[in-house]
């Protein structure tokens, strides 16, 4: 374990440990799946709303993909308490839903440019 963790909240900063295997972000176990969870829940939300292109759902597979080796890394300490492994757990399948949102995404066409948009750019081209 290395010094305490990073996270600042609007009240008080979290003094819990950061484990060796989190020193890259500096942020404790707790900390550290509750930002996943947000993050997750935040690119779910941008892809029912606005689909997504290939690019972007490249993007999102490659961060669900870090932060499942993040996590499976700080996993695999045994001396992790239950809720802690309850978090990880939970965590897991907020990134195993995103990534199964993605691979339904897939199946869709590409976004489309709405209409209306076409036509605002022809006039401001032909201008």
């Amino acid at each position: 374990m290395n010094g305490p963790c990073t996270h600042q909240g609007p009240l008080s900063r979290c003094k819990a440990p950061v484990p060796e295997e989190l020193d890259s972000v500096g942020l404790c176990v707790h900390h550290l799946t509750l930002q996943i969870e947000q993050n997750c829940a935040d690119l779910h939300r941008q892809l029912a709303l606005r689909g997504a292109t290939s690019e972007r759902r490249s993007e999102v597979a490659l961060y669900i993909g870090e932060c499942a080796l993040l996590l499976a890394r700080v996993a695999s300490n045994l001396c992790l308490s239950d809720e802690l492994k309850r978090r990880l757990l939970s965590t897991f399948l907020s990134l195993m839903n995103l990534r199964e949102k993605i691979e339904r995404a897939e199946s869709y066409p590409e976004p489309r440019v709405p209409r209306s948009a076409l036509v605002q750019a022809r006039v401001v081209a032909a201008s």
